[in-house]
């Protein structure tokens, strides 16, 4: 007998599930789409309801609601394209321009301006690759490299770049490691004048490369202290040449910082001078010159925070976290910047959950 009763049972049910759907009402089941993640296709769905239906009132409240979330999406995204474009990420700048229009289709401005964008990082991309392609045949590395730099910063998401980028990676790293162990053997041993020729090739390849810069100094001190006679003081090769590996790279940050500070970036400088002090907390050069950069810049907090909150006000979010961040270099402590910080990288990752979930309005390209 029960097993009669199921197909019956099924039935119902099916029907049941049937009439339910026919009885949502276009409200409703633009808000099961809401949720979905479809708010275009909920907006469509309330768009279609007649002014003389009974709910209009909420469906227009709704309308409403969902179309001032995607102009406040709207602008974020333009303001995140902008930040991206003055910093020659164009690809980047032109999937923010993307999202945005997704929710903006008939902006007609901001279509031209992508096309255009499209069209420079086209060009570039070009001259770019041309670039590389003629200095790997050359075996100038270096350059290579800075070619490669361009292209990541033009279009990060470019899967053509992988392998080259690994080749150029790898060629420029064996040759900075055999350069430094060159280096290294000339300074154990004593030959600083080949140990000096070594490191400065490193810097040739990688001018930021610390090992190179820390030896370079140590072998300075070194001549400079073997011009001394002062008998009380153990011989330079005797203090020196025993520093360790971290002692030596804590030295290069150091030196980064300062040619940091004389070119004019004072935050570059803060930042090689905390690496320095990450590896060799002692390093006292290193944590004056820290000091001195903080206090030389903490006038400087107030006016960051303030020109943060400006950007911020404007959905600049990008340009906000940069100056709040550099507020937090001169005032690790400050807790009004590190709250700001927070906020604004919040807000990012929700604008980021949003273009990548799937479902979203804004996840497709």
């Amino acid at each position: 007998m029960p097993r009669d009763r199921r197909p019956g049972l099924a039935a119902a049910c099916l029907l049941g599930a049937a009439l339910a759907a026919a009885c949502t009402t276009p409200l409703e089941l633009g808000e099961r789409r809401y949720r979905e993640g479809d708010q275009l296709a909920a907006l469509e769905i309330w768009r279609s309801v007649p002014p003389s239906a009974t709910y209009y009132p909420r469906v227009r409240r709704r309308i409403d609601a969902v179309e001032t979330e995607f102009q406040q999406l709207v602008v974020r995204y333009e303001k995140r394209a902008v930040y991206y474009e003055k910093q020659g990420r164009l690809a980047e700048s032109i999937l923010n321009y993307r999202l945005a229009l997704k929710l903006e289709p008939d902006d007609h401005a901001t279509l031209d301006h992508v096309q255009e964008l499209a069209r420079t990082l086209s060009a570039r991309k070009r001259e770019a690759k041309s670039a590389l392609r003629e200095n790997l045949d050359a075996g100038r590395l270096a350059d290579a490299r800075g070619n490669l730099a361009a292209l990541r910063t033009l279009d990060p998401f470019d899967s053509e770049l992988e392998i080259v980028s690994r080749q150029v990676d790898d060629a420029l790293r064996g040759q900075v490691e055999q350069l430094l162990a060159r280096g290294r053997r000339g300074f154990t041993s004593g030959d600083y004048g080949r140990a000096r020729s070594a490191f400065e090739a490193v810097l040739a390849l990688d001018d930021q490369n610390e090992s190179a810069r820390g030896y370079l100094a140590y072998i300075d001190a070194i001549r400079s202290e073997e011009s001394r006679t002062d008998s009380t003081q153990p011989p330079a090769e005797t203090r020196l040449v025993r520093a360790s590996d971290d002692e030596i790279r804590a030295e290069g940050y150091h030196q980064n910082a300062l040619a940091a500070d004389r070119s004019g970036d004072p935050y570059a400088a803060i930042r090689n001078d905390m690496r320095a002090l990450e590896l060799a907390p002692e390093h006292g050069e290193a944590r004056r010159h820290l000091a001195e950069l903080r206090r030389r810049l903490s006038p400087d907090v107030a006016r960051l925070i303030e020109t943060g909150q400006g950007h911020y006000q404007q959905e600049e979010l990008h340009s906000a976290l940069d100056a709040w961040r550099r507020a937090l270099l001169i005032d690790p402590g400050n807790e009004d910047a590190r709250a700001y910080v927070a906020r604004a990288e919040l807000l990012l990752q929700n604008l980021e959950r949003l273009r990548s979930e799937p479902g979203s309005a804004v996840g497709a390209q």
